[in-house]
């Protein structure tokens, strides 16, 4: 039957009056969920469509059909999208979902549906260009995230694909990729990105592990076996790993018991897995199969050795060289060996042939010096860890090895160029760092000390033995640089005694306060209160910098904030006696300055607003006879002549010398006509005033005129 298939087009701004392609297939198979698919699709359900064609799919990834009818069913389902619902960023994941299944699922884009590419694309432009942000190649790598994040790959792949060539993102898009196609039931795609994705990092663990395992699937098992090596080879034992190869290899050795060489790689496994006596079952049976395979013998002297059985692996190591006697790598494992046994005279004679015959092995060097450095002189290390480093000018290891001698010989110069050298080759060897800095101390190069070992912090924050170091460097760093600016300080050299302070950085509360009273003697108060305060900040249960902030605010006549610190101050140490002081000058001065103020009011006549202003002080001063007497008057002025009596009588009980307020008092009882009152406060007066004035003359005739 020849089967009429449509692949729909929307134009720009998804207007109605579409077109549509036709794609004939005159072997097709109908497939039930395609089936489903078109009728959802022509009743306008496309999300129930779109479910459909993706499960037609996963029956058959090249079914083109399908993939017509996903595509269609996105590019329908973004009309509606944005032309009803107006959710235009709902239109573009759908239009970007749309362009992967036709363009880039099958490798390729077929001729016949190059026109409906165009024309999403240009729909797909005109929506990302009503975006309020620009598109990007940043922008879409953030989209591709979360489009993946949300379970919509493909319109993730659509992203991931238009980012390929830019060298920022092309690891992350080929991996990425490959994660997708395999979700998708498509591993031959995934090969493809994953293995681009390992040109940009050779050595990446986590890529070979995906591409073994997409292997696996596609049931190429040579090369998911090859891909599991280097995998194993890039990472730490992972227990997956050696689970995935044990499982491939026990899978040859089922269809093939005879093979030696399965039976040997499927021991390798379980030695690695620590599962010993099988791995010797395994290597027991290949050599069984095969005598003559030295390999099969090697392992099984390694798997003796890894378990410490060094006596049983130097019989194989011997046994082996009585045929092979240049074999380097077994000449080695024998003198390590030979070292388990504690016998080292051996060893370094093994390891001494095996050098002769491979004179340029790095390793055998180094494990040759390990045997005999305690027993050379100390000349003799140094010079044979500087012809390391000679012979290996880029090896970071050669380098640190020399400087850690030449340190613990004293020579701490030198010692500090290989350190430096060292980070310079690798800047993540953080013992380096902490060596370094300790060097930098010894030489009492304190800043330089903190400065290398906190930039290790940063490089490993937990490092134990990092914190530990930092701490110190950063106690030393301080005490070197407030030494110094005290120094200079004391030598009256306040500004540069600033500078050294502010070195100490994060600033303490002694560098704060030292800063303080360096500009204190510059007479700069404002810097020197700010400087107090941030001292405070750190030190709060500090009593005497409150003391010191009020002392710097009633220098410059500021009470009010005098006040507040010098009450700060008597409150984190009542018993501080300058502070007391302190706090009575300030207290006064902050009466005169009300009296004065209420003094003001009164003469402008303002006789309530400064009856409100003396009952203020008067909190605070209660004991005061002139302020009563003050207040006395402006009762007075105001009429209130039983309030002014009561002040003036206050006046007399906490300044009996007021003789004055007699008068006053006779006067407001005069007022009252209260005449008799009157006349024993005029004498009252009288009696106490031994000069002739006005205030008597009248007084005197007021008597005269009650009596």
């Amino acid at each position: 039957m020849k089967k009429l298939l449509m692949l729909f087009i929307c134009v720009l701004l998804f207007q109605s009056n579409g077109f549509c392609q036709t794609v004939y297939d005159d072997n097709y198979v109908e497939n039930p969920n395609y089936l489903q698919g078109n009728k959802y699709l022509q009743s306008s359900q496309y999300s129930s469509a779109i479910n459909e064609f993706k499960k037609a799919i996963r029956v058959n990834p090249q079914d083109s059909n399908a993939l017509i009818g996903l595509s269609n069913a996105y590019n329908m389902r973004a009309v509606y999208y944005n032309n009803t619902l107006k959710s235009v960023e709902n239109a573009i994941s759908d239009l970007k979902s749309a362009l992967f299944y036709v363009k880039y699922y099958t490798g390729s884009t077929s001729p016949t549906s190059e026109q409906s590419v165009a024309a999403m694309q240009k729909n797909l432009a005109s929506l990302e260009a009503s975006l309020p942000e620009k598109v990007t190649n940043q922008s879409r790598y953030n989209s591709a995230k979360n489009y993946r994040t949300k379970g919509e790959f493909a319109a993730a792949a659509y992203d991931y694909y238009n980012i390929l060539n830019d060298t920022k993102y092309t690891f992350e898009a080929n991996s990425a990729l490959g994660d997708i196609y395999k979700i998708l039931n498509r591993p031959d795609m995934s090969v493809n990105f994953y293995k681009t994705a390992q040109k940009y990092k050779t050595n990446d663990s986590d890529i070979h592990l995906k591409l073994a395992r997409t292997y696996e699937q596609l049931n190429d098992f040579s090369s998911a076996l090859n891909e599991y090596g280097l995998a194993i080879n890039n990472s730490e034992e992972r227990e997956d790993i050696l689970n995935s190869l044990e499982r491939i290899w026990q899978k040859k050795v089922d269809e093939n018991p005879k093979d030696a060489e399965t039976h040997a790689n499927l021991g390798v496994v379980y030695q690695k897995q620590k599962r010993y006596t099988e791995a010797l079952a395994e290597y027991n049976k290949a050599q069984t199969l095969n005598p003559s395979n030295i390999n099969t013998l090697l392992n099984i002297g390694t798997l003796y050795q890894e378990q410490k059985r060094y006596s049983d692996a130097l019989n194989i190591y011997n046994q082996i060289l009585q045929t092979q006697p240049q074999n380097v790598n077994v000449l080695v494992y024998k003198a390590e060996c030979l070292k388990g046994l504690n016998k080292n005279d051996e060893a370094v004679s093994t390891y001494k042939t095996a050098l002769n015959l491979d004179p340029k092995n790095a390793n055998i060097k180094a494990e040759l010096f390990e045997l005999l450095k305690d027993t050379m002189p100390t000349e003799d290390v140094l010079d044979f860890l500087y012809k390391n480093v000679q012979n290996s000018p880029m090896n970071a290891d050669s380098y640190y090895e020399f400087a850690y001698e030449l340190h613990k010989t004293g020579k701490i110069d030198d010692a500090i160029v290989y350190y430096l050298q060292t980070i310079k080759l690798d800047n993540k060897k953080i013992d380096a760092y902490i060596n370094l800095s300790q060097a930098y101390r010894q030489k009492k190069n304190y800043n330089d000390a903190y400065a290398i070992i906190k930039k290790a912090q940063t490089l490993a924050p937990d490092n134990e033995l990092v914190k530990k170091q930092l701490d110190i460097a950063l106690k030393e760093y301080e005490a070197n640089n407030y030494n110094i600016a005290s120094d200079l300080f004391q030598s009256g050299d306040y500004q540069k005694a600033i500078e050294e302070y502010k070195k100490i950085n994060p600033p303490t509360s002694a560098s704060l306060i030292g800063i303080a009273a360096a500009y204190q003697s510059l007479n700069d108060n404002d810097q020197a209160i700010t400087y107090y305060k941030k001292a405070m900040e750190i030190d709060a249960k500090n009593a005497d910098l409150p003391y010191y902030i009020a002392s710097l605010y009633a220098n410059k006549g500021d009470i009010v904030n005098a006040k507040t610190y010098i009450d700060m101050a008597l409150t984190k140490n009542p018993s501080n006696k300058p502070a007391k002081e302190l706090a009575d000058y300030i207290n006064a001065k902050q009466s005169e300055e009300l009296i004065a103020k209420a003094s003001k009011l009164y003469d402008e006549k303002k006789y309530s607003e400064a009856v409100a202003q003396y009952t203020n002080i008067l909190k605070n001063m209660p004991s005061n006879g002139a302020l009563y007497y003050y207040r006395a008057m402006a009762y007075d002025a105001l009429k209130n002549y039983k309030m002014a009596i009561d002040d003036y009588k206050s006046a007399l009980k906490y300044s009996p010398d007021m003789v004055i307020a007699y008068y006053s008092i006779a006067v407001d009882y005069d007022a009252l006509e209260n005449y008799q009152s009157a006349k024993e406060n005029y004498k009252k007066y009288l009696n106490k005033v031994s000069e002739e004035n006005d205030y008597t003359k009248y007084a005197q005739s007021r008597v005269s005129e009650i009596n």
